[in-house]
């Protein structure tokens, strides 16, 4: 009898990780996600979880910069890469994200495809009180590499799967927050390739991830 193939579950960021790192880097990334996802001392903890925490805080807080400066702060008494990471992050949110925009609460997503489960944990809200009432669900990426369009396509393609459950009206945006730029699905997009190319990365991520020591 053949065994069933275990589901995996990453997260929507690692997988934006994934699809960022284009086909030569993406194996060994995968094998180090593999390594951390079964490694039985594993906790759940992300160097950017204190940052994103503070952005999802600072949409609602009367003091937005106020609220910001202060994970830089805690990042900058640890006097490692984070305070200059910190800094670059909070500063392409600002620029990004207007001041009058409060946030809505959302949960998390996921978006699957044969075994494998992305779940998307750090989704923003976001209300930009403007005269069309116009609303984003944000997925925020504080990594150092500048994003592309084309990476981004491929998690807006996805995201556009569930906004309607977990923001009504909402438009998907991805935001570079190191470089302070957002991304969206162009109105052009040829969304039915971009969906083909996301299937097809899904299952060379399956079978990567079964090829990983």
């Amino acid at each position: 009898m053949k065994p069933t193939a275990r589901t995996v579950f990453i997260g929507g960021l690692q997988w934006l990780d994934y699809v960022h790192a284009g086909p030569r880097k993406s194996m060994s990334l995968v094998a180090e996600q593999k390594r951390r996802y079964l490694d039985p001392g594993r906790y759940a903890w992300s160097a950017y979880g204190p940052l994103l925490s503070a952005f999802r805080r600072s949409l609602n807080s009367v003091d937005r910069h106020g609220e910001l400066d202060r994970v830089v702060a805690r990042a900058e008494e640890k006097n490692d890469w984070r305070a200059e990471a910190y800094r670059d992050a909070v500063a392409g949110f600002s620029k990004t994200v207007p001041k009058r925009a409060t946030g809505v609460q959302v949960g998390e997503a996921t978006w699957a495809e044969g075994n494998l489960r992305i779940v998307f944990r750090h989704l923003l809200g976001v209300r930009l009180h403007d005269k069309n009432d116009t609303r984003w669900l944000v997925l925020p990426y504080c990594k150092g590499a500048a994003l592309n369009q084309g990476s981004a396509d491929i998690v807006l393609q996805m995201m556009e799967t569930f906004t309607g459950l977990a923001l009504p009206g909402a438009t998907p945006v991805v935001l570079d927050s190191r470089h302070g730029k957002l991304y969206r699905l162009r109105a052009n997009t040829n969304r039915e390739n971009i969906d083909a190319c996301v299937r097809g990365l899904a299952v060379a991520y399956e079978r990567q991830w079964s090829l990983a020591a």
